[in-house]
């Protein structure tokens, strides 16, 4: 076998472990509490050893936003590393039927849970709107270079709101109606961020067209 795919191996393993911890660990947050549940009950039920186990996570709140921090990653590989001739709005939108669907689908029962387990501590629901303000500076970079100005300009940052508050709004009105399904099976909300969000980035852009540019704007 060659290094490459030794390293392959390795770190589609590293992965699968990952992704244990994360949906054990949200299990028993969701059966026992975040508060009561600890790293070592958590490390006893995945099987491995804590020395291993912090070689993954370093604390509770990390498994709890595991699966948000690999769609960041996630994002910026896609989307800010794509082709120059690829627009900001086919980058997301690629990036959601393909890349982000790959990263989620695998988390399928701790997406489940998440929701209320955030919803049930002050520190998580704190700690989800820092995640979701990094992925929105992802999105307002990756507009930033298509209009020619700062991410922290207005205009990358509209387009940014729009995208990610869109897919929020998609996955709860989908989650609302889906979330106690038995077979719960997110798969097809990926096509429906992508049917909403086209017509409201194309929206967007227009919208944007009409603000006025920065006195400073070059």
């Amino acid at each position: 076998m060659s290094s490459t795919e030794t390293l392959g191996l390795r770190e589609r393993k590293k992965q699968r472990t990952r992704q244990t911890i994360v949906e054990v660990g949200v299990r028993l947050f969701a059966e026992r509490g975040y508060a009561e549940t600890t790293l070592v009950d958590i490390a006893a039920a995945v099987e491995v050893a804590p020395s291993t186990f912090f070689n993954y996570f370093s604390s509770k709140l990390d498994i709890v936003f595991g699966l948000m921090d690999a769609i960041i990653e996630s994002a910026q590989e896609r989307i800010l590393e794509r082709d120059p001739d690829e627009s900001a709005t086919d980058a997301v939108l690629a990036w959601i039927t393909g890349d982000l669907a790959a990263v989620e689908l695998p988390y399928g029962e701790a997406m489940r849970s998440i929701p209320a387990i955030v919803a049930s501590d002050a520190e998580l629901r704190s700690s989800e709107r820092l995640k979701l303000a990094l992925l929105e500076d992802v999105l307002a970079a990756a507009y930033a270079r298509d209009l020619g100005e700062s991410p922290d300009g207005i205009h990358a940052r509209v387009m940014a709101v729009i995208a990610l508050r869109g897919m929020a709004e998609v996955w709860t009105s989908w989650y609302e109606q889906h979330g106690s399904d038995p077979d719960f099976n997110s798969s097809e909300t990926f096509a429906l961020k992508v049917a909403y969000l086209a017509p409201a980035l194309a929206t967007g852009l227009q919208a944007i067209a009409l603000l006025p540019r920065s006195p400073t704007h070059r």
